[in-house]
């Protein structure tokens, strides 16, 4: 496993696990039993995700130690007055049955953020959360975030081969923020997977599509979020430890830029309102 340093100094695995859209206990049981196995320690959630209790529930059932593992969440936009944000955290911890979250985020940006983050660093103050930073943050809504003076240790954001966002990669970068990577391969919304480019390299290493697409966003210095309930997949996806892209495949890679996005735009307003309203 490869590791990122946050900018408040501690380390978070190269690769973590997603949970978006797992709700059902078997489907979760599953996922949660092969990740463990297969080496994910990072285990990303959120309380919109409305599948707290179970990854708690199950993270536990099989015996890790708390400080084995870390656990990320996230305040929806509805919850950003300073009662609503306490009220999501709590929630939070006691759906995941911990008495700490390693990462806590802001979900999207929203007219109110400011109380959230005062939250968010009063418990960071406490240790009740370890880092705080944010989710689907544009560069100039993470310049507003930076005036209220506590630099987020993440921003994630939809990223892979398709949207390689460099402007606010770079931002990132520069700030000393991760940049973090949902939908890493793009969600099974294109033909990514399908990229000639993808394959011939993959061929190189005997690593697939999937493989090589993970390793091209960590080796730019980007973590990524996986998920799956495949056993198979799930320890495809971490398997990628093993061999380093050259700076001639990176390039090659980057060439598939399409500046396309498959989900929500964090500056789309009509979806920021909607989301703050649900």
């Amino acid at each position: 496993m490869d590791y990122f340093t946050l900018n408040d100094g501690i380390k978070v695995p190269a690769i973590g696990f997603g949970t978006f859209k797992i709700k059902e206990e078997k489907e979760m049981d599953l996922a949660i039993e092969a990740a463990l196995k297969a080496g994910y320690r990072y285990f990303d959630t959120a309380k919109f995700y409305e599948n707290e209790h179970l990854l708690g529930k199950y993270l536990k059932a099989y015996g890790k130690n708390r400080e084995g593992y870390q656990i990320a969440t996230k305040v929806w936009p509805n919850a950003y007055s300073a009662d609503k944000t306490k009220e999501s955290i709590e929630g939070s911890l006691k759906d995941l049955d911990v008495d700490y979250l390693d990462v806590g985020l802001l979900h999207w940006y929203g007219e109110d953020f400011r109380e959230a983050w005062k939250v968010l660093n009063d418990y960071k103050d406490q240790g009740i959360i370890k880092s705080i930073g944010v989710c689907n943050f544009s560069v100039d809504q993470m310049s507003e975030l930076r005036k209220e003076g506590i630099i987020p240790v993440v921003d994630q954001l939809e990223s892979h081969l398709h949207l390689q966002d460099k402007d606010t990669h770079e931002f990132l970068k520069e700030n000393k923020i991760l940049h973090q990577a949902w939908g890493p391969l793009a969600q099974g919304k294109s033909n990514l997977l399908h990229e000639d480019i993808l394959e011939d390299i993959g061929k190189k290493y005997g690593k697939s599509p999937a493989q090589i697409a993970l390793k091209w966003n960590i080796q730019r210095g980007v973590m990524v979020l996986v998920k799956s309930s495949h056993e198979k997949r799930i320890n495809e996806n971490i398997e990628i430890f093993d061999f380093n892209l050259t700076n001639d495949d990176m390039h090659a890679l980057a060439s598939l830029d399409k500046k396309e996005r498959y989900s929500a735009n964090p500056e789309d307003k009509e979806w920021l309102e909607k989301a703050a309203n649900m």
